[in-house]
């Protein structure tokens, strides 16, 4: 894929990309726990960010869904880039493993542990302790246990997610 292709798009793409961003705002607000360790459904969104739209849309989407979302939401206490940045890498390592490639069970394990491990525990655990000036080991404990659990979760309902939509056709 050249560089001219990855920043190509069309106007129907970016209908598509609207809606899956929206999807992704309205999936994020259910949660369930604390500011600091929380479950929810908002990975699905990056999931088909990175999967339909590549890595460098998907995280254009995903940086705008995190902008919108602090916007209209104020996220348990307003803007702030670093999160922004975790909202881009995210879509941007679905994007990496999954764009343009048949659904395997592999590549999603692969992807959600990645983004597990550098998204969830690296990044948004450094951004807590920039900005609630947590120690950085305390809040990695902490959110150890949500991060040794949920990425199985996340897997099964991916791979479902992805198998029922690399079924049906969008033409982009």
């Amino acid at each position: 894929m050249t560089t001219k292709e990855m920043f190509k798009v069309e106007l129907r793409d970016l209908v598509l990309l609207g809606f899956v961003v929206a999807i992704k705002i309205v999936l994020s607000r259910f949660t369930i726990g604390t500011t600091i360790v929380h479950i929810g459904l908002g990975f699905i969104g990056s999931v088909l960010l990175g999967y339909m739209f590549g890595p460098v849309w998907g995280a254009v989407g995903g940086g705008i869904s995190d902008l919108v979302s602090s916007a209209l939401f104020a996220n348990q206490g307003g803007f702030f880039i670093g999160f922004t940045l975790s909202a881009m890498v995210g879509p941007l390592i679905y994007g990496l493993i999954l764009y343009k490639k048949p659904v395997k069970i592999w590549r999603i394990i692969l992807a959600t542990l990645l983004v597990t491990v550098i998204v969830n525990l690296g990044m948004n655990t450094l951004w807590l302790h920039f900005l609630y000036g947590m120690d950085f080991k305390v809040a990695l404990i902490q959110r150890v246990p949500k991060e040794a659990i949920a990425p199985w979760l996340e897997m099964i309902i991916t791979y479902f997610v992805l198998r029922a939509l690399s079924r049906v056709k969008i033409r982009r």
